[in-house]
């Protein structure tokens, strides 16, 4: 059973991320059956050309667009106009109470979650009413009391983005590499200590000034985390784009301030189909403005956002076969 399991999973990686190396952090993320079969039948339908999906399985919450970083590779300090503002805790509860089927809750999408004065209260409700809660962080806050109350909430995975080593990420990012690192290995030790299950992640954003630094980065830190992961920067495509985007068969985007997006790379709302204030993300799923955005996808009719973006064309800049001798050649150094 493990080993089917095993196998069921790099097949998915093949098939979300066209990586079936990232099938461990699949497992962290989809941990129930019932959970990956109806990610299973999603897919199916996207397969089968269909501009409808078999069910709703993951709700992103931008708990906060603003950050404390001004990141070279990122829209938000630079080109994003809309309002800035929190994720107001009714509009939060309304949401996770309303949606009882919905079980992957990620707490982030631009911007810096940590920065919300109650993310550790949304997180500890959320697991509290059987979600699966995950956020991304830039790390910095990552310290402290802050890492104690995150560690005892009830979150089930933290992914820390990382630029590759101490010059490009103190370049990219203006923020001391050391102090980072500090922060990360401190996590990892309460994590010990505490005994939490906390499933914790690196990643590092793929483009010209890290491209290089690849190998030096999954030296660093496979091993110490349970997973060393890469994507590529956003809208960055210089060709036509070719393939059809999974996550329209896989989740929703709810901004702070209720309006709803199907695409966590839409840093201006610019997809808007639906408010999560007014409508069950479930029906919005499927209603009318996500099935006439699935048939445009599913003809290659590609605009705007859409047809920028090159999420599931980008190659990483380094063939995916690299990175997985990279990660192969890292494993067999630490059993000799």
């Amino acid at each position: 059973m493990r080993k089917f399991k095993s196998k069921l999973f790099r097949i998915l990686g093949e098939l979300f991320v066209n990586d079936p190396d990232f099938s461990s952090s699949l497992q962290a993320r989809y941990q129930g059956g019932s959970l990956l079969w109806r990610e299973g039948l999603n897919q199916f339908c996207r397969r089968l050309g269909l501009p409808v999906a078999y069910s709703l399985t993951t709700i992103g919450l931008e708990t906060s667009n603003t950050c404390n970083l001004r990141c070279r590779h990122c829209p938000v300090p630079t080109e994003m106009t809309r309002p800035r503002g929190l994720l107001a805790w009714p509009l939060f509860c309304r949401i996770i109470d309303n949606h009882p089927r919905i079980k992957r809750i990620y707490l982030t999408d631009w911007g810096e979650p940590l920065l919300h004065p109650e993310i550790v209260e949304m997180v500890a409700y959320a697991h509290s009413r059987g979600k699966h809660v995950a956020l991304t962080t830039n790390g910095t806050l990552l310290r402290g009391e802050m890492s104690r109350k995150l560690l005892r909430s009830g979150l089930d995975l933290i992914k820390i983005s990382i630029d590759g080593g101490p010059k490009t990420y103190e370049r990219i990012r203006n923020f001391p590499y050391e102090r980072l690192k500090e922060n990360l290995e401190e996590f990892l030790k309460l994590r010990e200590e505490t005994g939490s299950e906390t499933w914790v992640e690196v990643s590092m954003v793929i483009y010209e000034e890290t491209m290089n630094e690849v190998e030096a980065f999954i030296s660093q830190w496979q091993g110490k985390v349970d997973a060393v992961n890469f994507q590529p920067r956003f809208f960055t495509l210089r060709r036509s784009r070719r393939k059809v985007c999974r996550d329209l068969w896989r989740l929703l985007v709810v901004l702070w301030d209720g309006r709803v997006t199907p695409c966590c790379a839409d840093y201006d709302g610019q997809l808007i189909v639906g408010r999560a204030d007014e409508q069950n993300l479930e029906e919005i799923f499927n209603g009318p403005a996500m099935r006439a955005l699935r048939k445009q996808h599913l003809r290659k009719q590609w605009s705007g956002l859409c047809g920028q973006c090159s999420f599931y064309e980008a190659d990483y800049h380094l063939s995916l076969k690299r990175i997985r001798e990279l990660r192969k050649e890292g494993e067999n150094k630490r059993k000799n």
